[in-house]
């Protein structure tokens, strides 16, 4: 509101002296020069009757310490003057454009640490609300991280469902859809829906399962994790939940670092599970009802690392947790069982020396432990007895030859003996005879002309396969000290009746041997690999590449257990920068491609220290010394 008055006061004419009032009730002058007034004398400044007094300087700076209250301004403070956060100018905008919608858009990428609508570019702005659309009806294209942030940002304050159901389902399928592309994901959507549970209480079940514990889970997802597991049945434990519920160190044990390590991690589990399950059979209670621990409260801060306006469900919530991880009855009995499951396996396996703390465990329970362990160690060595033994195998391919070559000898036998008994009964045959059938020859000598016959006599008695192969027939008898031997010519058509006997005889013999390996169940002989093996990884041009990661924590000792050589000669490569040559070298002798072993090596990163090493294509700044000792030698 403006009130415009104009000052009559003004003895200047060409000069108008105009004064605003705002709705606050602050005053504006406004000063407008007609442009004319040059050269136009000032007024004589009135002498002041003040000024003409001497002033005393005594009483001027007595009166300079005196402060006149001054009079309250008409504003509203909370109205006027109220400060919008970050957070609250994205919900404020994710709701005007809670239905808003693009037509089809190219993709544009976007890469923001705290992603929201203001940092988005036009080209973005389109594409994010054309994938938004398509993901609401159940279709997920690629896209970045950033825009998959903002979605979830969106649904925790309640953008874009109406019932918190149907919110938590959006946001799972987002996350189940994406989050083999991107595993950071997993660090935040558990805590975010576990959060969103919270604040709309719902009761909905734990679908996400570990095999071990990320180390950036919260203290109360554990806790719920531990709770579920002990109340299956039977308890479902894995080797990496149960270290975190022993009081000492297993994995430092001379047995477990020599030989006993697969034996451990495949037991040590199923041992808890028979003690439960005897304790609830027997008693009737299970160890998370004899060890119950007394519930505590803890706070909790919501959506952690979220654009999240606390002043929807407020910073933070009170939950009531069963820490069953800190009750020390539950941590000695579970570490004594563990410590007996080693001494019992160290006695079947022949390892000296027996570990103290198992003397907590009943007599009754231990006699059960024994036993099962010595049924399975037992069960295990006959299996790796029987493994051991030679498998019997047999090749067709060899079976097939060694019946031709048998067929070949038998013909060849009954050729053998067919003209022997030509040659008996030609010589008992009269001189005359022998004498006109040798004048009747063309010009070889009697020898020759036996053999003929002798061939031709043979037909009667060998399969059409020899018939087909008159010169071996032939050299089985022949003298080839004698004149040479000229062969009968042989008719075309009756030359190709051969052949396709042959042919199918052999095809015969075949299905009959393959026939035959099928019904005695005999394993045919699997041909010999021909993929090429994966060259000697971890070898660079400079040498071999190492990690020497004993000065490490356990997580990243863990890690450098899951890397293979290939990943340690792409993480030396990567270690002094992005070198896109070299990776591209490392992952064509591989077989690979440089995408496949960055996102082997994260995921394996995340499993182990909970968060990504390599960025891009370059190792993160967090963690470029965890690699100080990664070498080539």
């Amino acid at each position: 509101m403006k009130n415009d008055k104009p000052n009559n006061d003004n003895h200047i004419d060409s000069i108008r002296h105009t004064t605003h009032v705002t709705d606050q009730g602050i005053r504006f002058a406004e000063f407008e020069l007609a442009g004319d007034e040059q050269d136009i004398p000032l007024p004589d400044k009135r002498p002041d009757r003040q000024e003409q007094e001497i002033v005393n300087p005594n009483e001027q700076a007595k009166n300079s310490l005196i402060v006149k209250p001054q009079q309250p301004l008409d504003m509203n403070w909370g109205e006027d003057f109220r400060y919008v956060t970050k957070e609250q100018q994205f919900v404020q905008k994710a709701r005007e454009l809670a239905w808003h919608v693009e037509d089809e858009a190219p993709f544009v990428a976007f890469k923001s640490y705290w992603p929201t609508y203001d940092q988005m570019a036009s080209d973005q702005f389109k594409w994010y609300f054309y994938w938004r659309e398509e993901v609401r009806s159940g279709r997920y294209p690629d896209t970045d991280l950033s825009y998959l942030f903002v979605y979830f940002y969106e649904l925790i304050h309640g953008v874009g469902w109406s019932d918190p159901l149907q919110g938590y389902a959006l946001m799972e399928q987002a996350w189940t859809a994406y989050r083999k592309r991107y595993a950071k994901l997993d660090t935040y959507l558990r805590e975010w829906l576990y959060d969103f549970m919270i604040v709309h209480g719902l009761d909905m079940p734990i679908r996400e399962t570990y095999q071990r514990f990320p180390r950036v889970l919260s203290a109360e997802l554990k806790e719920k994790e531990w709770k579920r597991r002990f109340s299956l049945q039977p308890v479902e434990l894995t080797w990496e939940l149960l270290l975190d519920l022993l009081d000492y160190d297993v994995e430092k044990s001379r047995f477990y670092q020599e030989k006993g390590r697969k034996d451990l991690e495949g037991y040590a589990p199923k041992v808890i599970a028979l003690v439960d399950s005897y304790w609830a059979k027997m008693k009737g209670q299970r160890l998370i009802d004899r060890f119950q621990p007394r519930p505590r409260q803890v706070k909790r801060q919501l959506f952690r690392s979220a654009v999240y306006d606390h002043g929807l469900y407020g910073r933070t919530v009170v939950l009531t947790v069963v820490s069953l991880s800190e009750h020390a009855p539950l941590r000695s009995y579970i570490t004594g069982l563990v410590r007996l499951t080693e001494n019992k396996l160290r006695e079947l396996r022949g390892f000296k020396g027996r570990l103290r703390g198992a003397e907590a465990v009943e007599p009754e329970v231990e006699e059960i432990i024994t036993r099962y362990l010595k049924k399975e160690i037992q069960e295990q060595m006959e299996a790796e007895r029987k493994q051991s033994l030679p498998e019997v195998q047999i090749d067709t391919g060899k079976l097939r030859r060694l019946q031709r070559e048998s067929d070949q000898v038998r013909d060849m036998l009954l050729t053998e003996e067919a003209g022997q008994l030509e040659v008996e009964a030609e010589n008992s045959r009269p001189a005359a005879e022998i004498v006109t059938d040798a004048g009747t020859s063309s010009g070889y000598g009697g020898h020759a002309a036996t053999i003929r016959r002798t061939g031709a006599s043979s037909k009667g008695h060998s399969s059409p396969k020899s018939a087909a192969k008159n010169p071996e027939v032939f050299q089985a008898v022949m003298d080839f000290d004698a004149v040479i031997y000229e062969e009968t010519p042989v008719p075309e058509e009756a030359r190709n009746e051969a052949k396709e006997q042959e042919a199918l005889i052999v095809t015969e013999k075949e299905e009959k041997a393959i026939a035959a390996s099928e019904d005695e169940g005999t394993a045919l002989a699997a041909p010999e690999s021909k993929e090429p093996s994966v060259p000697a990884a971890g070898k660079s041009s400079e040498g071999a590449v190492v990690w020497n990661t004993d000065g490490l924590d356990e997580d990243w000792q863990e890690l450098g257990e899951r890397l293979n050589l290939i990943h340690l000669e792409v993480l030396h490569a990567l270690k002094s920068g992005s070198n896109r040559t070299q990776l591209q070298r490392i992952a064509e002798q591989a077989g690979s491609m440089p995408a496949l072993l960055l996102d082997e090596i994260n995921e394996a990163a995340m499993d182990t220290v909970g968060d990504l090493l390599i960025d891009g294509e370059s190792i993160a700044d967090d963690y470029i010394d965890m690699l100080e000792t990664l070498k080539s030698v």
